[in-house]
């Protein structure tokens, strides 16, 4: 319980930032299950080499679940070269362990094009290894409407256990004033391995708001 307040305190605090170019909560209510997102992308400094990524997520995995799932995840990096860097930050999970994590990433972001690249490894007990690969196109169609296109791949793998988890995330749509965005999303799971793996697949419209 504890846990829970403190991540909706933590997205009640980033709502209210200035408005920035990569901040955005998005909701997509599939045919099985509802997953919302807070996203909040921005240069610390005006070089861009340090950037701040804070993501926190709501996962109702079947509408008659009365415990949604929580993550959340926050991320600091050093870009010193064509694009790639140094990264630290921590994982948080209502169904997975808590890490602080360092790692390699890689990010190139501009109003059309977001390239995301983050492998991690985590300092704490049980280590385990973490990929986030996050690619968004936004082109413009005229002076009021935007495509949308975004695809992300996620997955962990214990050092001891193997495979842990996987995501992967499609979404396709348009984009009104830079303010509003809508479409259809896919969204698929795996977790464990082997004989004991299980698949989780959720399809349905998104809403998207841009602060």
């Amino acid at each position: 319980m504890k846990r829970n307040l403190l991540l909706v305190l933590f997205i009640l605090f980033h709502i209210t930032v200035q408005a920035q170019s990569q901040v955005y909560i998005d909701v997509l209510g599939g045919h099985k299950g509802l997953t919302s997102e807070f996203f909040f992308l921005e240069p610390i400094d005006k070089t861009g080499r340090w950037n701040v990524l804070s993501r926190s997520e709501l996962h109702l995995l079947d509408y008659k679940t009365e415990h949604p799932e929580f993550v959340n995840y926050n991320t600091f990096s050093y870009n010193f070269k064509n694009h790639f860097g140094i990264t630290a930050g921590t994982y948080a999970s209502s169904v997975y362990p808590f890490s602080a994590r360092v790692g390699l990433g890689y990010l190139k972001e501009s109003e059309l094009l977001l390239v995301y690249a983050n492998l991690s490894t985590a300092v704490t007990k049980d280590p385990d290894a973490q990929l986030l690969v996050i690619f968004g196109y936004l082109p413009e169609l005229n002076e009021k409407w935007r495509l949308v296109t975004r695809a992300e791949l996620r997955t962990a793998v214990s050092y001891d256990h193997g495979h842990a988890f996987s995501t992967q995330q499609v979404k396709v749509g348009m984009q009104y004033k830079e303010k509003i965005g809508f479409g259809a999303g896919l969204e698929l799971g795996q977790h464990g391995k082997g004989e004991h793996l299980e698949q989780e697949f959720n399809i349905g419209p998104f809403v998207r708001v841009n602060f």
